[in-house]
This record gives C-alpha cells, structure tokens and sequence, in this order.
C-alpha cells in the first residue's frame, strides 16, 4: 500500500472516529441556540426594547434541528450532519448581515462555518468550501453598491459602504488560508502519528502472537510446550480432578533416524507423531498432550483406565508402523512409554514427571518397549543407587575395596595355574554390594578410572604375598574397563608402576571384553602390541557373547581366549553346544591362544572339557572368590 492510500484510509478512519465528536458537538450547540434563543426573550420580561421573534424562532429551530440530529446518531449520514450544520450557519450568518449588516454575529458564524469545513472536511473540499463561503461578504458588498440593498441609518455608516463589505471578505479569506493550513498541518501531524502508531501496535500485536506462540507452543510440532502443559493442569488439578493417568511417550528410534537421514527428515517424523496425537486428542476433551521438546511427548488421560491405555497405546505403535515403515525410516519407530496414576502415586504435577522420568529409565536400562507402569520400587532403587554413588567416592578415596581371587585349575594336572582378581565391596547400610552393581554405578558417574586404578594398585600390592602362596609360577588376572583401558597413557602407567613396585610383568593377564573395540580397533591394537611387548598377556574375556569377536581377532593378537559361561552351561546335554564348544577350542588352538572354560560348576563339563583341547578351567566347582588379605 502506497503511502498516499494508507494515509486516505486514515484519513477514512479519522473521519469515522470524529462522529463521537461532532454528536457531542451538536448537543452543545443545541443547547447554546437554545440558551441565545432565551436570551431574545429578554425585552419581554423586562418592558425595554423589542422582541426580535424571527432569530427568536430560528435559534430555536436550529438547536431543534441540531437536538433531532443528535437523537438520530448513526442513521444519519456524517455527511449530511455536517451540512446541516453547514447550511444552518450560512442561514444564520446571511439573516445576521440581513437584520444587523456588519454589526450583527454573521462574520462570527462564518468564521465558525470555515473552521468547521477544515476540521470536519478533507483539506481541498474544506479550502475551496472556505473560500467560497468567504465571498459572502462581497455579494452584500455588491448588492451595496447598486443599491439592491440599503441598511437602516440606525446601523451606522459603515454598512452602506461596499469597501467594508470588500474587507471583510478578503479578512475571511486571509482567515481561511492561515486557519486552515494550521489546521490542516496539525491534522497531518495527527493522521501520521496515527498510521505510526497503528502500524506499529499491527507489529507488536504480530511480535506478541508470535511470543505467546514461542511461550505456549513447541515450533516444531505445534504441540502444546511443557509451560502451557503445566498450566492446563493446575488448573485441573486446583479444581479437583482425580482419577487421571498421565503418559510420557519417548521415540527411541530417533537418534538412528537423524544419522541416517539428516535431523529434517528425523523432525518429520515427530511432527507426523505430534499431528497423530493431536488427531486423537481432538477427540478426546478429557485428554491433554503436550510436547516436552525433543523426542519426548507428555498425555494427561482422564476417565480411563490402565487396560484401555495400555491397548490405546498397542494400537497407537501399530498404526504408525504401519505410516513410519522400516523401509521408509532405514529403521523400525520404537516407543518407551512410562505411566503413573494420579494423584494416588503422586500429588503434584512436579512428582508426577519426576516419577515418570523414573520409570522411563527403567525402560530405557532394560530395553522394554512396552508400557512400564511407575512403581514404588524404581524409586527406592534410585535413591539407593544415588546413596552407593555418594559412598563409591568416598570408598575409591579411602581405599575401601577389597580383592577376591578365584582360581584358574589346569585340566590335565589339575594344578592352580592362575588366580583372577575380582573387586569386592560392603557398605555398613546394604552389606555386600555385588560387583554387577557397584561397577554399573561406577561407569555411569565417570569413576570408571580412579576405580581401576585403585583395583591395579591392590592386587599390584598384594602379588607378592600370593606368589609366596601359590608359587611363582602362577599369573594374575585382572578385568580392566573399556574407558580405563583407553585412558590416555594407560600404557606408561602401567609399565611405570609396575617398576616402581618392582613387580614383573609377565605375571600380569589383563582380560578386556569386545565392548573395549567400538570404534577404537586400531588405537586397541597399538596398546596391546605395547602390553604384550613388555610381557603383559591379553585375555579376550566373554568371547562368543558379542557379535564381532571373530573380526577383532583378525586384527589383534591375543594370548588367551576366555569363553563365555553361556557357551559351557548345557555342552552336557547339547549335542549342538558341545561341538561349537570343540569349534571355538580348535579356532583357538589355531591361532596359538590358550582357552580358558569359565563358569564351571559341575563334573559332567569336565568331562565334555576334557574331551577338547581346552586348557584352563574356572568356576564355582574348583574354588569360589575369596577375600584373602583383608587387611593390605
């Protein structure tokens, strides 16, 4: 829009938003033609001089006119009003310089009538309207000086001459030039302060939109956010409501969907699921869903019940599998959904997603797809694992673990060749803690390396008291973590302390499980090269467990090869698990690896052990862990 336009579309609308001024205008100038209209009335309460009952009648016609005007208000055009009222000070102004010539009120009513024209007019129609409303003056001027009208000798000499006409009108059209440019600037002063000001809240009323959809909203699903979420609800939750479930839904495919297609292809699908569930809320006004950002989506469900949503939840999975293909994704759309019943298991909004998030870890630790209902337990097992967490520092400072050692038997002389070093550990609030658990906790809060290196450092400190034991020929065996192992100069550490204690290498076995080789082969390979170069022998443990045993083997040379416990529990009775049993021992044999056999708790595997050329052999049969230093 051009800038002429838009300010004639305020100019429109200024016009419009004078209205309320002029029906007020008109009441008072009714009312002021009714004041003057009695002040005619005068003489005839007082006896002194004569009633003058033609302005008598006419003021009191106009304020009647300009009364009904006002009565009527928007059913008569603004356009007629103003020349109504234009009309009726003309006639006033011509009677006033009829009855009174230059003394009467008419050059006042037709300064009157000017200001009007630029107050109530577009600028050219009120100049022009002005200007020849201002030659008034000059046809009584005329008329003057042909003699078409003679004035009373009692109005005085002025009146008879045509130049006091002529001044007066070239007086009101210097009046109506200067009056109204003033006023026409002061106007367009307005008018533009007017469209700024229009403009400008048009913007701010966009910017606040658009804020109130940032505050309220998730951008990319258009799903309600979790402020707006939290605000529904304690609404709902102020006025009472009970008997609510409370769903938060987690896409677990994501992170698979962005590495393989790039995030705008990942932000499509939660976008399909976000018009999904707000399809299926739609419905359902007793349903609330929300998006918590990323991959996560929140359903407040009332009037139902825990069947009904864990089917709702089937069909939910079913029907965007069907959309969401593997074929289309590269990858199958899982969902983990952890549920809580409101307000029995929780009575703020606060507790309810701190509880679900609870829950969702245990789905996301075990890999459940299904719905996993919050159950007190989860929580008691958090804040347990949160309080063996705070004591695990303290217990890697203070050197509280202790070390057990299980024996490794040779098959054939049934001799103890070899002890492996397992860490154990009590608390005085739980008692023993298993290895399983602890070790969880201390890999998942970054202990992982002050830990192995307290383990190293034990049994380093208590190998020459089990040498004296079971004799120089043994070895010692110790697990060592995937991080701690790829710790940087974990190498130099352990050559260097190993100097430092006077301890010969050779007696040392580190066993590493598959895990350490994600992405790391070649950095693996160079550290066992340098182990085994300094006479530390490498165990692969758990083998057969993971799926890339077999590759990695290709790559690294190992000194052992320890064989999973799932492989020798049934090789008595499979015939199917004997013979890959036998497989795996003649695949090491080949290789010039030693196999060890462990888990071992009944004669019959030995009997089948001894059948292959399996070497070394460990298990609850021969010797459970055992604490023998408990002080170091």
């Amino acid at each position: 829009m051009s800038i002429t336009k838009r300010n004639y579309v305020y100019w429109l609308k200024f016009r419009k938003d004078t209205g309320p001024l002029l029906r007020r205008f008109l009441i008072t100038t009714s009312i002021l033609f009714l004041v003057a209209a009695s002040l005619h009335l005068i003489p005839f309460f007082t006896k002194i001089g004569e009633v003058d009952y033609v302005f008598l009648f006419v003021d009191i016609g106009v304020s009647f006119l300009f009364f009904l005007e006002y009565l009527l208000k928007n059913k008569v055009p603004l356009l007629f009003r103003i020349l109504t009222l234009i009309g009726s000070a003309i006639f006033i102004s011509v009677l006033s310089f009829f009855r009174s010539g230059l003394l009467g009120t008419g050059e006042m009513s037709l300064a009157f009538i000017i200001i009007s024209f630029f107050v109530f007019l577009p600028p050219i129609p009120s100049l022009v309207s002005a200007l020849l409303i201002s030659v008034i003056p000059s046809i009584f001027g005329i008329s003057v000086y042909y003699s078409l009208l003679v004035f009373p000798e009692e109005l005085g000499i002025r009146n008879q001459s045509p130049r006091e006409w002529y001044f007066k009108t070239i007086s009101l059209v210097i009046f109506s030039i200067l009056s109204g440019f003033l006023i026409q600037r002061l106007r367009a002063k307005l008018i533009k302060n007017i469209v700024y000001l229009k403009e400008s809240r048009a913007k701010i009323l966009k910017s606040n939109k658009y804020i109130d959809k940032l505050a309220f909203f998730d951008t990319l699903t258009q799903l309600p956010n979790r402020y707006s979420f939290e605000t529904s609800i304690q609404k709902r939750i102020s006025l009472g409501q009970k008997d609510t479930f409370v769903l938060l839904i987690n896409i677990k495919g994501i992170k698979v969907i962005n590495a393989l297609h790039g995030i705008g292809f990942g932000d499509q699908i939660l976008t399909l699921i976000g018009n999904v569930l707000k399809e299926y809320t739609a419905e359902r006004p007793n349903t609330i869903v929300a998006s918590l950002g990323g991959d996560e989506f929140i359903l407040w469900i009332e009037n139902s019940s825990r069947e009904r949503i864990e089917d709702a939840i089937v069909k939910f999975d079913l029907n965007n599998n069907q959309t969401l293909t593997p074929d289309r994704l590269g990858h199958r759309l899982q969902y983990r959904v952890s549920g809580i019943q409101f307000p029995e298991e929780a009575n703020t909004l606060d507790e309810v997603i701190r509880k679900l998030s609870i829950a969702m870890n245990v789905a996301r630790e075990n890999s459940i797809s299904s719905l996993v209902w919050f159950d007190p337990e989860m929580e008691k097992k958090i804040e347990r694992e949160q309080k063996l967490k705070n004591q695990l520092e303290k217990a890697i400072d203070s050197n509280e673990f202790k070390i057990a050692y299980q024996e490794k038997v040779d098959i054939k002389t049934q001799t103890v060749v070899g002890l492996e070093a397992l860490a154990r550990w009590s608390v005085k609030e739980f008692g023993e803690i298993s290895p399983e658990e602890f070790i969880r906790i201390i890999t998942k809060s970054d202990l992982i390396v002050p830990f192995g290196k307290n383990i190293f450092q034990k049994v380093i400190h208590q190998i020459p008291y089990l040498l004296s034991k079971y004799g120089n020929q043994i070895k010692i065996s110790i697990n060592i973590s995937p991080i701690f192992f790829l710790y940087p100069n974990f190498n130099d550490y352990i050559i260097g302390y190993l100097k430092e204690k006077s301890i010969d290498p050779k007696i040392l076995i580190f066993e590493i499980t598959e895990d350490v080789f994600l992405d790391e082969v070649e950095t693996i390979e160079k550290i066992v090269n340098s182990l085994r170069s300094h006479g530390i022998s490498v165990s692969l443990d758990d083998f057969g467990k993971g799926y890339s045993s077999l590759h990695y083997m290709q790559k690294i040379q190992f000194d052992e090869l320890k064989i999973d416990k799932s492989f020798l529990d049934d090789i008595a009775i499979s015939n199917r698990n004997f013979l890959l049993l036998e497989s795996i021992c003649h695949l090491a044999d080949s290789l010039g690896l030693k196999t060890i056999a462990e888990g071992i708790e009944r004669d019959e595997q030995i009997q089948h052990l001894k059948k292959t050329s399996c070497h070394i052999v460990q298990g609850y049969l021969y010797s459970k862990p055992i604490i023998l230093f408990d002080r170091d």
